[in-house]
């Protein structure tokens, strides 16, 4: 083992971690229920990666790296507009009678956001956990965590070390990936080496109007709903807090998805004088909130009431508590 580098959390390094894949015959990758762009971005970035390297540096066809992508939930409908999503597997469609050498996960904060492809890395002899969340609980045999702006941001790293060119396809789900959690560049998770990074994506050929239109278009259905957020948020403005639920019901009745609710935490927080947003959905009787905030509030703490986590400024969590219960328990905090 190398020395660890302080700023990492864990207990391997990416060098450690590009060591372990290229002596492994298979893997298994994952990322978290409800996927979005960076658990997207990521994985499917790396897996270009470990195919780029089979074709550089292994001779012969029968001894490349296997690789499977494996996905417990839907698929968002954007990702269909990429090429690269025949790679990813639903839990469902997946079958496998044999031992994985890796399990590893991108970009799951917990054990428990895997869903049911837990069951896959109890087949696998080694899990490794990589990820940028700083409620991250380290839950496999080897976790890499470090704080940045999007677990695609920790991967670009990973084409030094793997020794490949940045090409057009990698660098395109790196930018996905990235544009998703800084939502466009307008969190203040970016960095300068953000920018450093990007600036080499797009002269790798990425088309980054085409990217974030694909990421950020709203069907018609999204735009019914956005306009029932504003007719029926709560607003409180001795805190600065406000929140918006989406019962099932309403879900049924507006013909929404749950990729139509993407972005309505951000959404609330934009309002002049908020300091911290929740938006609550009912899903399958429980209740899933996803938070925001400025500089006033600690979102990752708030959501840790619900056994939830995150970052500073945006979280999340599930519960079977009900809407009242949840405010209550907030106001609390607050």
């Amino acid at each position: 083992m190398t020395e660890r580098v302080e700023k990492y959390r864990g207990n391997i390094t990416p060098e450690e971690i590009v060591e372990k894949i290229v002596n492994s015959k298979s893997i298994i990758l994952t990322v978290h229920t409800s996927p979005d762009g960076d658990a997207l971005g990521s994985v499917l970035a790396f897996f270009l990666m470990i195919d780029e390297y089979n074709r550089k540096y292994i001779k012969n066809v029968s001894d490349f790296i296997k690789v499977k992508i494996v996905i417990d939930d839907k698929l968002p409908k954007y990702i269909g507009k990429f090429q690269e999503n025949i790679f990813l597997e639903t839990y469902e469609r997946f079958s496998s009678d044999s031992e994985y050498d890796l399990f590893i996960s991108l970009d799951c904060a917990n054990e428990e956001r895997y869903g049911r492809t837990v069951e896959l890395k109890k087949i696998s002899k080694t899990s490794i956990n990589i990820d940028h969340h700083v409620s991250n609980t380290e839950h496999a045999d080897y976790n890499y965590v470090e704080d940045v702006c999007s677990t695609a941001e920790l991967i670009y790293k990973f084409l030094e070390i793997f020794k490949i060119e940045l090409n057009k396809k990698i660098a395109e789900y790196i930018y996905l990936g990235i544009i998703n959690d800084t939502g466009n560049f307008r969190h203040d998770n970016v960095t300068e080496k953000t920018f450093e990074i990007c600036s080499k994506l797009i002269k790798a050929g990425v088309n980054n109007h085409k990217i974030a239109n694909i990421l950020f278009s709203m069907s018609k259905e999204k735009s019914d709903l956005f306009g029932d957020v504003y007719e029926n948020k709560v607003i409180d403005d001795k805190y600065g807090f406000i929140y918006y639920y989406l019962s099932e019901e309403k879900i049924k009745k507006l013909n929404v998805t749950k990729d139509d609710t993407d972005g309505i935490a951000e959404f609330l927080l934009k309002i002049e004088g908020m300091e911290l947003s929740l938006f609550l959905r009912e899903e399958e009787g429980k209740r899933k909130g996803s938070l925001r905030c400025n500089d006033k509030y600690n979102v990752n703490e708030i959501a840790s009431i619900f056994n939830g986590g995150g970052h500073i400024k945006a979280a999340g969590f599930k519960t079977e508590l009900s809407v009242e219960e949840i405010i209550s328990k907030i106001y609390k905090k607050l």
